[in-house]
């Protein structure tokens, strides 16, 4: 994506459907030098084997040269047997040159 300039990735994380988020932060990614894989771990310590892989929707909106979109991804992990279901909302903010 040699047009890409800046991208910007503010990240909600809740407990499925939830209505208050329990993290958020931004994310600047330092298009220069970044990968062009974007993994996002569970936010709940306890999870065994979840994260959130964002890679393939974000790339494809990226390369259709979108500027603003939301993306959502539950963590497939588990939580003491038990699925762990944690929701990730992702508001991606692009521009490019």
């Amino acid at each position: 994506m040699p047009r890409l300039r800046t991208l910007r990735l503010d990240v909600d994380e809740r407990r499925g459907e939830s209505l208050l988020a329990e993290t958020r932060h931004v994310r600047h990614v330092v298009v220069d030098h970044a990968p062009a894989l974007f993994v996002i771990g569970c936010g709940d310590a306890d999870c065994r084997d979840g994260g959130h892989d964002l890679t393939d929707a974000l790339v494809r909106r990226l390369r259709e040269g979108t500027t603003s979109f939301e993306l959502e991804d539950v963590c497939l992990g588990h939580l003491r047997g038990a699925p762990c279901g944690r929701l990730i909302r992702v508001q991606v903010t692009a521009t490019y040159g």
